[in-house]
């Protein structure tokens, strides 16, 4: 099952990659060549979302249908793509959508990872990001071991900030925001998320302003439980290095301020596609994680 999350905006080498401009180029799928990735079979269920997804080279990466991004900045972003695949060795493409024929952005984010060569590895292990602008929502979806990667609160954090620049028409800014925050989220484990924040530009970074202020709460109240005993004439011995051991040991980072823009976050489970055995499936391995249901959707007006 794959994990999604969808905002609704109101507004309007590891692996390798040749070529260097992002294109809206597309193949004709037929049903004698549907241009089908290895492992993904056509049934009668999915013939017509398979026939209605663009056919595209995957090692573009960028696919700008809504026609929102200028040549200078799909650049820098296949740039930060390369850089995100080889350090991570985790897929990642970029689709802005100018007309949904599918009317639904899941559907359309979703058939159009899994009917073209996107992913790293048996379990296709990558994300993609899309703007579309006719449904007017942003879309992330995630497969294989970037499930794992990124959790409910990484989800949420990477697609708040990205989702600022696109309610303010920065359209590549939102692009080059997730790839960096995907990125970071990368290298730090799961289980420190709580001492990280993500800076405007994308980057996730330890939280120091928290951290600062709770040492200071620490230590004010260190020295009041020491007045305490001390009134109580109980011998009490100076603590040493009290804000590196609290910083090391016992403080406890939380977010703070964080700002949901008038957004809520939908989720809903991932129908599985047809695959052969010996293919490279199209969804990861069960991680024994309940589906979610759809939470609804938020929006924000003009």
């Amino acid at each position: 099952m794959k994990k999604i999350l969808i905002y609704l905006v109101m507004l309007l080498s590891v692996f390798s990659i040749t070529n260097v401009n992002a294109s809206t180029k597309t193949f004709e799928r037929t049903e004698e060549d549907l241009l089908l990735p290895k492992g993904i079979e056509a049934t009668n269920e999915n013939l017509s979302n398979i026939m209605m997804t663009p056919a595209v080279d995957a090692k573009e990466k960028i696919y700008d249908f809504g026609e929102i991004l200028t040549t200078t900045e799909e650049q820098k972003l296949y740039e930060e793509i390369v850089n995100y695949i080889n350090q991570t060795n985790m897929d990642i493409a970029i689709v802005t959508v100018k007309y949904n024929n599918k009317h639904n952005v899941q559907t359309y984010a979703e058939d159009f990872y899994d009917y073209n060569n996107f992913g790293v590895g048996k379990s296709r292990d990558g994300i993609l990001y899309v703007i579309d602008m006719d449904l007017q929502q942003i879309y992330l979806t995630a497969t294989g071991k970037a499930i794992r990667t990124y959790s409910d609160k990484r989800y949420n954090t990477m697609l708040d900030n990205a989702f600022q620049y696109v309610a303010n028409g920065d359209y590549y800014g939102s692009c080059s925001s997730l790839i960096k925050s995907a990125l970071s989220y990368s290298k730090i484990d799961s289980t420190e998320d709580d001492s990280y924040v993500i800076n405007e530009d994308g980057t996730v970074v330890k939280d120091n302003g928290t951290l600062i202020a709770m040492g200071l709460f620490a230590i004010i109240g260190t020295a009041i439980t020491m007045l305490i005993l001390v009134n109580m004439n109980r011998t009490v011995y100076k603590p040493r290095f009290v804000r590196s051991f609290l910083v090391k040991d016992t403080v406890s980072i939380k977010r703070v301020n964080e700002v949901s823009v008038g957004t809520q976050v939908a989720r809903a489970p991932r129908k599985k596609k047809s695959s052969t055995p010996q293919g490279s499936g199209t969804n990861s391995p069960s991680t024994g994680e309940n589906p979610v249901n759809p939470s609804g959707e938020g929006q924000i007006n003009n």
